[in-house]
């Protein structure tokens, strides 16, 4: 069991260096070329969620620190995507919404996103598609408390865990 263990860990190394390729081959780079990838995101949290979000739900919710977030909606509202205003209950909240362009934009980086995962999985059955995510799905459930028992702590204590989870494990296995 372990040998394939090995191999299927390896393919899916392979797999994951493979998705962060540009696509097509030769391409710009990376799956959605010249956009930021994180500021598509907030745009499509925020196109998701339908309502005004603050700056530390959107930090939450990409799992990324608040200055970063804070950072990311700047540069979203100079482009025009989003708005910033204040909470008329709290003046010292600020609201996220986006604009009718930034709706726009999010809509196009969904469609495109469609496009894009659906190429790198054209090989798959609708129902091995379900498996594989499935399956996928369980490997990380059964991980996630292992590695991260506690995400107040941030991502950068949960990547300590990891590493010292990944040196436990070398050591198991040298005896």
């Amino acid at each position: 069991m372990a040998k394939i263990s090995k191999e299927l860990y390896d393919n899916l190394g392979k797999l994951l260096r493979f998705f962060r390729q540009p696509f097509p081959p030769g391409g710009p780079g990376g799956r959605r070329g010249a956009e930021n990838n994180a500021q598509t995101r907030v745009l499509q949290f925020l196109s998701a969620s339908g309502a005004a979000k603050t700056t530390g739900e959107i930090a939450e919710k990409l799992e990324i620190r608040q200055q970063s977030a804070s950072e990311l909606v700047s540069k979203l509202e100079k482009k025009a995507l989003v708005e910033k205003t204040k909470d008329a209950k709290d003046k010292r909240v600020t609201l996220v919404t986006m604009t009718e362009l930034g709706r726009e934009a999010a809509e196009k980086f969904s469609q495109r996103d469609s496009d894009f995962y659906g190429q790198f999985f054209d090989v798959l059955t609708d129902d091995e598609q379900v498996e594989l995510n499935r399956l996928v799905q369980k490997l990380f459930d059964g991980k996630f408390d292992q590695y991260t028992p506690n995400r107040k702590e941030g991502f950068v204590a949960a990547v300590k865990r990891r590493e010292q989870l990944k040196r436990d494990l070398r050591k198991k296995r040298d005896f």
